[in-house]
């Protein structure tokens, strides 16, 4: 059987995107074959364990400084005077947006019509409302697939990005999916009437089952946080939080899981509050070792902020552990999060970087864990029905069938 749809991704895989991964992995559990283009070569770090269920042919996209767009326009699928004068159009609307590498986007582009046509595949998927995206979207322009896209954090939230170029990609996708009903709110105060009607929410899904059946035998005190050691993930606060409840005589320890560009500063905060004998960055762990993480923390602190930029988090996957593994969720309102606390029905929300208030919530639920056994239970509900990956993937795949069925409605009318 030919494959019918690919995903198109700056790098694949990545261990920071395991959504990604496991939304794939979904899609092969329904029955397809799937082809996975990575237009960057990956990084050196650890590979998720779920890598190994991967079935789909994981293709590299040529880097563009080897490629010829002009010679790619003259030979191979894209060679027509339909092509040019598509490429003309599109080049008209993109230029005015300073897409940056523009040149060296549409080179991907024509090479990804030609390898999509040699592959039989009908559809494309970008996760990230950027490069990915822009080369879906002039591969389309260029007569290959339609095109989705999902969209997450940075890129729609940071500074520098430009709605008039989320109006283009989203307005000429079949959909656009993005992960919390907080980014369909801010991105339908800035786009167009033709934009907004592709854009859906869906959540991110887990596979649960990995952390609802973990033995918990939490470690009285024990605190846990993960995630890259970025600005906007907010550690600076919890390790100041923590400070306070050095002050106040509390007993804890915490375990910090991830790596970044903070990991330095970080570790100087750490030595300058005197708190290096109960803090430990343990970096990156395989997911076996933050499961038993999971197991053994009493709650879990994720203090998300808003970033000098922009960005800030959309749907932390880490949360989702967490909260199917049923460990007591403190974190921030930021993006999507207060829906994955269900609005502090599901755990306990504190302003962003305000280190007393984190403090106080860290400290009533050390002290007094069974009083929100409520909030574990509630959280526990939400994620089977609105964070599981079958139920997810189930629907994101009703969308793909339907792109799938209005291009080839397409094609069969421009033949007649």
């Amino acid at each position: 059987m030919s494959a019918r749809l690919g995903y198109l991704l700056k790098r694949f895989p990545r261990l920071s995107e395991t959504f990604v991964l496991g939304e794939i992995l979904g899609q092969e559990a329904l029955g397809r074959e799937l082809v996975v283009y990575s237009r960057r070569t990956p990084e050196d770090e650890p590979r998720h364990p779920e890598l190994q269920r991967l079935r789909a042919e994981v293709l590299h996209v040529p880097s563009s400084n080897d490629l010829d767009p002009f010679g790619l326009l003259l030979d191979g699928a894209a060679r027509d005077e339909a092509s040019l004068e598509r490429l003309g159009d599109l080049l008209a609307r993109l230029r005015p947006l300073g897409v940056p590498r523009l040149s060296k986007l549409v080179a991907e582009a024509l090479w990804l019509v030609a390898d999509t046509r040699a592959h039989g595949i009908d559809h494309l998927h970008a996760h990230f409302a950027t490069e990915s995206a822009i080369v879906a979207h002039l591969a389309h322009g260029l007569g290959g697939p339609s095109y989705s896209i999902t969209a997450h954090a940075k890129d729609i939230y940071c500074d520098d990005v430009d709605p008039r170029l989320l109006d283009e990609l989203f307005a000429h996708s079949a959909f656009t999916v993005t992960v919390c009903e907080a980014n369909v709110a801010h991105l339908e105060r800035h786009l167009g009437p033709a934009a907004r009607a592709r854009v859906r929410h869906l959540y991110n899904g887990i596979d649960r089952a990995a952390f609802e059946g973990l033995a918990r035998r939490p470690v009285a005190g024990r605190i846990l946080s993960i995630g890259r050691l970025v600005a906007k993930k907010g550690f600076d606060t919890l390790l100041a939080a923590l400070a306070v409840l050095d002050r106040r005589g509390l007993p804890f320890t915490c375990e910090i899981v991830g790596d970044g560009e903070d990991r330095a500063l970080l570790g100087d905060t750490l030595s300058h509050l005197g708190l290096g004998g109960r803090v430990r960055l343990l970096g990156p762990l395989p997911a076996d070792r933050v499961r038993e993480r999971l197991a053994e923390a009493s709650v879990f602190a994720l203090p998300c902020r808003i970033g000098a930029d922009g960005n800030r988090d959309a749907l932390p996957t880490v949360l989702l552990e967490a909260q199917a593994a049923r460990v007591p969720l403190v974190s921030c309102p930021v993006g999507g999060v207060a829906e994955i606390l269900d609005h502090g029905r599901a755990g306990v929300l504190v302003p962003e970087n305000d280190a007393e208030a984190l403090a106080d919530a860290l400290a009533r639920v050390l002290l007094d864990p069974g009083a929100h056994a409520g909030l574990v239970e509630r959280g526990a509900a939400l994620g089977r029905v609105e964070f599981d990956r079958a139920r997810q993937a189930r629907r994101l795949s009703e969308w793909f069938d339907a792109a799938l069925a209005a291009r080839e409605a397409s094609s069969c009318t421009s033949l007649t």
